[in-house]
């Protein structure tokens, strides 16, 4: 077939806008080096058909040049998964470390306002009543700092108490309608629609997919995050669109481009599974780790009191200590343990009655006093110990889960990160081609011009 003597213009004309989308492209990619999520794209190129010419030889294929076929957002999906799955384990892992830390810093071990001081305190004022067994001042000594002891029994479980109410209305909050839950979910679903439309029209709608992405890692870190392509009526998947599930809720909380509306989250008993509302429902629930804490608070003060009421009441005097009945719940302050009312004047008791035995003899005060280090004591040393050691245990599974979740995040940014070296070395690339395109145009347009305006003139 004939060729256009315009055929070269429409090659280098090809090239030239290829090389000017490639420039495009290279500078949106410079533009976003830093914004989060961004995945740097490229432009996909191919061949333009070629023409078939008749030559001396037989038929050949002449090339018309280079046509754009896409711009491609750079993207690992593996890498993804991965990083989202460590995510996950991230977000519980600080959440947990946060809110341990938290109860750790209400035993204010050791300090002289712990605990521990105060026990030791008590036991001290039963030393001072044995050394002066008739002193009516060491008496009111010792009842207030048995108060006393009492009293910080109980502002230790009212703070862990306070530990679980704040991580119940915390996973409230995030869970709740409105919440940045429910605001992602519906992001998720105007995306679907919008990315979903595009991808009929046959566009590729890069920018909308890193937005997607971005708010599927930030959902990651709540729970486990579950992505399946969006099925039409007759079970094939709907291009461009995806469901989203979250945690143990079998049900997906986005599919297609529809939020779950009334917004609410099902999960199976209260529990998450994972991430850092696995986390918060763990410690805000009764069988989590605040509440074994306060378990063991409330049995050490029912040892204590055990103990000194067996001593006073077997010399014939009436308990020193009440303790209530009951399992801990969730969330709720109970003093562990009280002053009986018969020991305490200002409960209409008498303080001679605070030690049995008779008047002017130390030895009921001395075989309290000798409790100092018992099982109380012991079982009280023993949570401590146990409680700094969760306490680390979870600082170090946070810090491992940051550590892989940064690997992770790197490995990403290895495939769909900007490198600004990199870009500028394409710049320079698709300028140079450019150029060279640029310069064939000139080329094909100086040979036209030679063959209409100077073809035939012969003599001129």
């Amino acid at each position: 077939m004939p060729i256009s003597s315009f055929h070269g213009v429409e090659t280098a004309l090809r090239g030239l806008l290829a090389q000017q989308r490639a420039i495009d492209v290279t500078g949106h990619n410079i533009a976003n080096q830093s914004t989060p999520g961004y995945s740097r794209q490229r432009v996909d190129t191919t061949a333009s058909t070629s023409l078939t010419i008749q030559t001396a030889a037989g038929q050949a294929q002449l090339g018309s040049g280079v046509s754009v076929t896409g711009i491609q957002r750079i993207r690992d999906g593996f890498s993804d998964v991965q990083f989202r799955a460590q995510s996950t384990k991230l977000g519980e892992a600080s959440t947990k470390a946060s809110l341990l830390g938290q109860a750790e810093l209400a035993f204010a071990e050791p300090g002289d306002t712990g605990l521990s001081a105060q026990l030791n305190r008590f036991w001290s004022a039963w030393s001072d009543v044995a050394n002066s067994p008739t002193s009516s001042s060491a008496r009111q000594v010792l009842l207030d700092t048995a108060k006393a002891t009492a009293t910080t029994f109980s502002a230790l479980d009212d703070q862990l108490a306070t530990v679980q109410s704040q991580a119940q209305a915390e996973l409230t909050a995030r869970t709740a309608a409105g919440g940045p839950i429910d605001l992602a979910a519906r992001e998720l679903a105007q995306l679907n629609g919008a990315i979903g439309q595009a991808t009929a029209r046959g566009e590729t709608p890069n920018d909308l997919l890193d937005r997607r992405d971005v708010l599927l890692d930030s959902l990651s870190s709540y729970a486990q995050v579950r992505v399946e392509p969006t099925l039409d009526g007759n079970g094939d998947p709907v291009p461009g669109m995806i469901d989203v599930s979250l945690g143990s809720d079998p049900t997906p909380i986005v599919s297609g481009a529809q939020s779950r509306q009334p917004w609410t989250l099902a999960f199976p008993a209260g529990d998450p599974g994972s991430g850092s509302l696995g986390a918060l429902a763990s410690v805000a629930s009764s069988t989590g780790p605040v509440a074994a804490y306060r378990t063991s608070i409330a049995q050490v003060a029912s040892e204590l009191a055990t103990a000194v009421n067996g001593v006073h009441q077997a010399a014939g005097g009436a308990a020193i200590f009440t303790v209530p009945t009951g399992a801990i719940v969730s969330g709720t302050p109970r003093p562990p343990i009280a002053v009986a009312a018969a020991v305490d004047p200002v409960q209409g008791g008498a303080l001679s009655a605070f030690v049995a035995g008779a008047t002017g003899t130390n030895d009921v005060a001395t075989a309290i006093a000798a409790l100092r280090g018992g099982v109380a004591d012991q079982h009280y040393t023993a949570l401590v110990g146990q409680v700094g050691s969760e306490v680390a245990q979870s600082i170090t599974a946070e810090k491992t889960a940051s550590s892989l979740a940064t690997a992770l995040q790197d490995r990403r940014e290895s495939v769909s990160g900007v490198a600004i070296d990199e870009e500028m070395a394409n710049l320079v690339r698709f300028q140079r081609g450019y150029q060279a395109a640029a310069r064939t145009l000139s080329v094909m347009d100086e040979m036209l011009d030679q063959l209409i305006n100077r073809t035939g003139r012969v003599g001129l």
